[in-house]
């Protein structure tokens, strides 16, 4: 099997990226470099693993969960079925934290997932010590497994952020969080590979606002004066967060992403 025979097997399933996914797979598979595989096309491949993995892509099985790890934010990241896979616009987050982030900041993640947002907000600002909060033990484990493999000490807490987890005077510089915020009745309709996902990392069952409004109730109180704490949101939710932050007294600037939407929400006390 060459590149080009997976590649036309991914276009027929209707995978955008056939051509790139192709490449991956074969890479991951041969252990040959993407540049090599770009200078020899007609490299092939007879394996029982690859044929069994292009089977499960073509069925709209994620790649990110046959090849267990992901690219965010330039770093590598451990994922499998227990956790939300890394998204480009998720690094929108990551970037408007680090505006405020320093060396001696003190950062919480809640719904960790893989760890992807605290990690990278940690890496990227040369901190090393950071708090995520994670309801799923699953996906708390592989969290867990990402922040050793980068060199980072995180206290990891499994619990749900409809209570407080935190000490009283536990406080933050930032606080991240990318919650479950898909309305369920827009869930039928997602793409096909949203349904080998934990659904509970995509929806809170109703209307996608209720760990938004648990985050900000319970976690704003932990923020310091000067901190920011930053929310990822659907993109037709930016003005019912902005509500959430004014009726917690917090001021509420948006962010949006690569695609100019409006992806999240940055919440401040008010001067």
């Amino acid at each position: 099997m060459t590149v080009r025979d997976i590649s036309l097997r991914l276009k027929e399933a209707g995978i955008p990226d056939h051509m790139y996914e192709s490449r991956i797979l074969m890479s991951f598979f041969s252990g040959k470099s993407m540049s090599s595989l770009l200078a020899d096309p007609g490299f092939d491949l007879s394996s029982e693993e690859l044929e069994s993995a292009v089977r499960r892509r073509c069925g709209r099985y994620p790649l990110q969960y046959i090849i267990g790890s992901w690219e965010f934010c330039g770093l590598t990241f451990e994922v499998d079925e227990n956790c939300l896979i890394p998204r480009q616009d998720t690094e929108v987050i990551v970037e408007y934290a680090l505006k405020t982030a320093g060396p001696d900041s003190e950062v919480l993640d809640l719904c960790t997932g893989t760890g992807c947002i605290l990690a990278s907000v940690l890496k990227l600002s040369g901190n090393v010590r950071g708090t995520a909060v994670e309801l799923s033990q699953g996906a708390a484990a592989v969290a867990g497994r990402n922040f050793s493999r980068l060199g980072l000490d995180c206290r990891l807490i499994t619990g749900d952020i409809r209570r407080d987890l935190l000490e009283p005077g536990d406080m933050f510089d930032i606080i991240t969080c990318n919650p479950p915020y898909i309305d369920i009745k827009e869930m039928p309709y997602l793409q096909p590979e949203l349904a080998f996902e934990p659904e509970s990392a995509l929806t809170d069952g109703g209307d996608g606002l209720s760990l938004i409004e648990a985050a900000v109730n319970n976690y704003s109180p932990h923020l310091k004066s000067t901190g920011v704490m930053v929310i990822e949101h659907g993109y037709d939710q930016s003005e019912k967060v902005s509500a959430i932050a004014r009726r917690h007294g917090l001021e509420s600037e948006v962010v949006l992403d690569y695609g100019g939407r409006k992806r999240g929400a940055a919440l401040r006390h008010k001067e």
